[in-house]
């Protein structure tokens, strides 16, 4: 069961089969784009439609499976909180649940606002300071994680979302790397500023990962305890006495043989069909 496993487990589990695959197939898929000859700013920043049609490419992927697999995490928990309505069975609650709410909340804000550009247009276009709005979305986003820390590490899940959120920071320091060697080694600044896209996709890649495991943990407490439910109600079926069906009362016909003690109805013949007498 998945839930026997260590937090370390867990972690390791999530580098392994979610993060590296998909570190493997973007840096192939960078290597052939850049190949080819196109510059790799293209795909990795943000959208800016009037560079080209490839423009922010990854970045709407990456933030758009970001919010559905938010979508999936929050779906899980609707049907499990509508069956324990349902029922009046809290036998499926479960720190999953709250864990669940409060990353896809992070989630769905993290992917909507890079998709959209939140915090680097949209804000500073209304006269809000983008240092200011910054400042806004870390208190927001220290809220949620300290929502979610809690009842992620009684799931053994602290320190896969430690590694995403490691992901994010070193996302975070790549940014501010760049614009420090922007000026002064632009070489190093566009590496920089590469890696950081990457290193971003490949947090959001966890974060996906954490949402679907925690769908499924609820989603089958969910099913576990509808399973124990059912048995339940069958075990007290059998138990419950039988009624046996009352006899039908019989009564004796002049013949001597038994008969249903019902009144059977007699026909009445009308004086039209008497026999005449001739």
């Amino acid at each position: 069961m998945p839930a026997e496993r260590t937090d370390l487990a867990e972690a390791g589990r999530m580098l392994l089969r979610s993060v590296l695959p998909a570190g493997v197939l973007l840096c192939l898929a960078l290597a052939v784009y850049g190949g080819t000859g196109h510059d790799l700013t293209i795909v990795l920043q943000d959208r800016f439609p009037e560079d080209s049609e490839y423009s922010g490419l990854f970045t709407i992927m990456f933030s758009s499976a970001l919010m559905v697999c938010a979508g999936i995490a929050i779906g899980s928990l609707v049907v499990s909180r509508a069956w324990s309505r349902h029922t009046g069975d809290e036998g499926a609650t479960s720190p999953a649940q709250t864990a669940g709410l409060a990353v896809a909340i992070l989630c769905v804000w993290l992917g909507f606002d890079d998709m959209m550009m939140v915090h680097d247009a949209v804000l500073p276009g209304m006269g809000i300071p983008e240092t200011a709005g910054l400042a806004v979305y870390a208190v927001v986003g220290i809220a949620l994680v300290a929502w979610a820390f809690g009842p992620l590490r009684r799931e053994r899940l602290g320190l896969t979302f430690l590694a995403g959120l490691a992901l994010l920071g070193g996302s975070l320091v790549g940014d501010e790397a760049e614009d420090f060697f922007e000026d002064r080694i632009p070489p190093l600044a566009t590496f920089l500023g590469h890696a950081e896209d990457v290193v971003k996709f490949l947090a959001y890649v966890a974060l996906c990962h954490l949402c679907v495991l925690l769908a499924r943990r609820v989603m089958a407490r969910t099913l576990q305890a509808a399973t124990e439910r059912a048995a339940r109600e069958a075990v007290e079926r059998s138990a419950a006495p039988t009624r046996k069906p009352s006899p039908v009362p019989m009564r004796v016909t002049s013949a001597g043989s038994p008969a249903d003690d019902r009144t059977t109805p007699i026909r009445v013949t009308p004086p039209e069909e008497y026999p005449r007498r001739s």
